[in-house]
Order: C-alpha cells, then sequence, then structure tokens
C-alpha cells in the first residue's frame, strides 16, 4: 500500500511540472529560430554563458504587444533601462526603512520624502554604463479559436540590459552624497546616512 501511494505521488509530480499551459497566439515571425534560454531562465542561461557575470548585474523587461516590432523594442529597452535605477532606489529606501539607523536619518530634513519622491530620478541622471545587451522579438498571432478577446497581430518584445557592479557602486555613492546633503547640519544623522548607504551597497552587489 505505501508503494502505491509513493507511485501516486511521484506520477502527481511528473504531471505537474510537465504540464504546459495552452497559449491563445501562434507564432509568425521571430528574430531567432529558438527563444534564447535568457528569455526563459536567465540565471541558468548566466552561469551557462556568461563568464564574468558575477562582475555586472542584469536587468530584463518583456513588452505587452504592440503594433509595430520597432515600438515594443524601444519600449522594452526604455524600461530594462529605467529598472536599474528602481531597483538601486528600490533597495536603498527598503534599507533605510529596515535599518537599525533609520528612524533618527529618516526623520532629518524629510529624507523620507526625497527618497520616495526624488532619489529614482537623481540616480537615472548620475547612471552610466548600462549597455543594451540582447533583444529577442516575435509577432504573435492571436486567435479568438485559441482563446483569445479577438484577432490580432502584435510585437512582443524582451530586452536584456547589464550594467557593471563598479558603476552600480558609482550611483549608491552618488545615492549618499544627495541624502547626506539633506542632513548637513546633523552630523549623526550624516553617519547613520553612510552606515545604511555602505550596508545597502554590500548587500545589493556581493
Amino acid at each position: 500500500m505505501k508503494l502505491w501511494m509513493l507511485l501516486l505521488s511521484l506520477l502527481v509530480v511528473v504531471s505537474c511540472a510537465s504540464r504546459k499551459l495552452k497559449k491563445d497566439y501562434e507564432v509568425v515571425d521571430a528574430s531567432h529560430q529558438e527563444v534564447p534560454e535568457w528569455v526563459n531562465d536567465l540565471d541558468e542561461w548566466l552561469e551557462d554563458e556568461e563568464k564574468d557575470y558575477e562582475k555586472n548585474r542584469y536587468y530584463i523587461y518583456t513588452t505587452e504587444p504592440k503594433a509595430q516590432r520597432a515600438l515594443a523594442c524601444e519600449i522594452a529597452k526604455t524600461r530594462a533601462n529605467a529598472s536599474v535605477a528602481s531597483e538601486v532606489s528600490s533597495f536603498i529606501k527598503h534599507s533605510f526603512a529596515q535599518s537599525k539607523h533609520g528612524n533618527s536619518s529618516l526623520g532629518s530634513a524629510n529624507v523620507s520624502e526625497y527618497i520616495e519622491e526624488n532619489l529614482v530620478k537623481e540616480v537615472q541622471a548620475y547612471l552610466n554604463g548600462v549597455q543594451n545587451y540582447k533583444t529577442y522579438w516575435e509577432k504573435r498571432r492571436f486567435k479568438t479559436d485559441l482563446g483569445a478577446k479577438k484577432d490580432m497581430d502584435g510585437f512582443v518584445c524582451t530586452s536584456l540590459v547589464k550594467v557593471s557592479k563598479k558603476n552600480l557602486k558609482n550611483s549608491f555613492n552618488r545615492a549618499q552624497e544627495l541624502l547626506q546633503a539633506r542632513v548637513s547640519k546633523d552630523e549623526e544623522a550624516k553617519e547613520n546616512v553612510k552606515a545604511i548607504i555602505e550596508e545597502a551597497q554590500k548587500a545589493y552587489l556581493d
């Protein structure tokens, strides 16, 4: 009885792992014959193909279907690039919220408000070295008989960008300068800001 239950459990696991979701479109054109591995499993691809991946960070974005291929890929590149500054800023914001130093620093000179409203733009403006690394696009033909809401063609584009950790460190340093400037008359708060940014940088990049 136990053996039967074990075999049944294994069958259920295999069935769940191998199930395929039905798509409401068919791919009628694409930039590559096969979907690149980095599109579906970026971590696996990095370990297999990128010798220096530990020196960089990678960001990926896939669009919703668009009427034009050029538009879809431009949006993908723009959003992938923007996600770099957004992720760095969000990580800094989270680090302030979680840090033991956070309460005194955030209460001084509206640092929290500055992080919320301006830090992403400042990091984006200062960030350099972001490389539009790889692009993959598909032309998808959506069909109502496959379950789509309407018959239509749409281009979906995925963009992969990379940036060196060295350049990202510069962004953390810039963030530190900007935030310390908000508490320039409070030496304790300045030291707290420095400690939080250093902790955040180490956690994010190491």
